[in-house]
């Protein structure tokens, strides 16, 4: 398991610039835990304190908001291994989480304790500088997906939103990068998946895109521009 741990780790954006040595010593540290959560179980409750920072292994993890009424309302699922959950709460230094995670499958988590990311001493540690230049990382990524969210949904049509979407992933050569599945897609533009299978095969009748498998190229950029 550790293994498997360790790799993750070092594939994730948290553990960008660590070396093999370097990932054995912070899972060596008697803070560090590999905590295995069956479905249904909580892996931290609204109203605790946050202390700690943790990274899906494998599994599915449901971020959760309860409301007056007793409702729970899924903020967000955290489903792709090396991903971060409850580190704003830490790095805000908030006295209390204000939302839940909760296992929806068997899952695996790493979970690291707040000392990793403090200043240490006045020389401190060159894995803890890393691991907090490396937070810091995926704040500003989350940051930038949540305004890129924000423009999407601001979006009057779907037409305007694929557009959007396109562009904001297409690279510096024109080529899309990181595509995901139909139905990953349309439910980060808010549209059905069959609305959003229509308006791209309307698109690709007109010539704007041409679409391959799960690919999408972008056939004629002017055009694909007059929708942003």
């Amino acid at each position: 398991m550790k293994e498997d741990v360790a790799a993750i780790l070092q594939k994730s954006p948290l553990g960008r610039g660590l070396t093999k040595e370097d990932i054995d010593e912070i899972l060596k540290d008697k803070s560090t835990q590999i905590k295995t959560y069956e479905k249904g179980n909580t892996i931290f409750m609204e109203g605790e304190k946050p202390s700690k920072i943790f990274l899906l292994v494998k599994g599915n993890v449901g971020v959760l908001k309860g409301t007056f009424s007793g409702k729970r309302i899924l903020i967000t699922n955290i489903e792709h291994p090396g991903e971060l959950f409850g580190e704003v709460f830490l790095f805000m230094e908030k006295p209390i989480y204000e939302m839940q995670a909760e296992a929806l499958e068997k899952s695996v988590v790493l979970e690291l304790q707040n000392e990793n990311f403090k200043e240490s001493s006045a020389t401190g540690s060159r894995i803890e500088e890393l691991l907090r230049g490396n937070l810091m990382s995926v704040f500003a990524m989350k940051a930038y997906r949540l305004s890129s969210k924000v423009r999407v949904l601001g979006c009057t049509s779907i037409r305007e939103k694929i557009a959007v979407y396109l562009t904001e992933h297409q690279g510096k050569d024109g080529s899309l990068k990181n595509i995901p599945s139909r139905e990953e897609m349309a439910d980060y533009l808010s549209v059905t998946r069959p609305s959003l299978s229509r308006e791209l095969g309307n698109m690709a009748k007109e010539g704007i895109i041409k679409m391959v498998g799960r690919e999408i190229v972008i056939t004629d950029q002017d055009m694909l521009e007059e929708y942003l």
